[in-house]
Parts: structure tokens; sequence; C-alpha cells
């Protein structure tokens, strides 16, 4: 994870957490090149983004073709959960 935020959202700091995709598949499956899942840690402004400060939810979306698709996905999510416009998903509490 980066050391500082990509994001500042409402007093929230974002850090998207991307990572390789990888789908339980057969030996003989034709395999794509690159795919990623992502997850945001959001934490209150000038908080360290650890399990006492933070909270990491993950994307409903299965994957994206790009790191960086799937890292601006990630902020745009986490802007939406504080927004309370994902539902299941808050950052009450925080």
């Amino acid at each position: 994870m980066d050391a500082y935020p990509s994001a500042n959202y409402k007093g929230f700091d974002l850090y998207p957490l991307v990572y390789p995709y990888e789908p339980p598949r057969e030996w003989h499956e034709p395999r794509p090149d690159r795919a990623y899942n992502a997850s945001v840690v959001i934490c209150r402004e000038g908080s360290p983004p650890n399990a006492e400060h933070g909270r990491v939810f993950a994307l409903p979306v299965a994957q994206w073709e790009s790191l960086g698709a799937a890292k601006r996905a990630a902020v745009k999510t986490g802007e939406e959960i504080i927004d309370g416009l994902v539902e299941g998903m808050s950052t009450a509490g925080l």
C-alpha cells in the first residue's frame, strides 16, 4: 500500500489496493494477459491506514483490465461509500 493516500474526500483518506485477479481454472483453459481486483482502505484524514483507524472495503465489480482503471474505480467507489451510495457499506464509526 502507498505511504500517502491517493485521494482525500470529505475528511477521509482513500488508499486503493490493487492486486492480480486469479480466477480458478483448468490447466488447458486460455488465460487473459492481465486482470486486477481492487479494494479501498478508508480512514479519517491524517490517521494511519491500519486496522484501528481504517476499514477495507472490497469493490463489488469482479475485475478490471488495467492497473489504472482498477485504481480509479477504487477511489470512485470509496467516494460513493463515504456518500452512503453503496448498500451495506458505511464509514460509520471511523
